[in-house]
C-alpha cells in the first residue's frame, strides 16, 4: 500500500511516499447457544480473539510536529474476550 508521509517530525525531513508491508487483521468469535426447555428465552456463551496474528504498525512519528495521518496498520494490538448473552 502506498502511504503519503509528510516531513515536520524529526525523523522525517522530507515529504515522501512510503511503500507498507502488507498486513491483514483476522478475527475468531465462536459461541455456543444454550436453550433450556419450557424456556423462550436463551442463553449464548461466546469468546473470541481480535487481531489474531497481532499485525500492528511499527514506523510513528514523534514530537510536536509529527504527521497525525501517517497511520496505516490496525488499530489495536491482539484482544482476547469472552461473554454471556442472554437472548429473550
Amino acid at each position: 500500500m502506498l502511504v503519503p508521509h509528510f516531513a515536520g517530525a524529526p525523523n522525517q525531513l522530507v515529504d515522501e511516499i512510503v511503500t507498507s508491508e502488507a498486513f491483514s487483521e483476522f478475527s475468531l468469535k465462536l459461541g455456543y447457544t444454550i436453550q433450556p426447555k419450557k424456556q423462550q428465552s436463551a442463553i449464548e456463551l461466546y469468546g473470541g480473539v481480535r487481531n489474531l496474528f497481532n499485525a500492528f504498525q511499527d514506523e510513528f512519528d514523534i514530537g510536536k510536529n509529527r504527521d497525525s495521518n501517517f497511520v496505516f496498520g490496525p488499530a489495536l494490538p491482539r484482544i482476547l474476550y469472552i461473554g454471556v448473552k442472554l437472548k429473550s
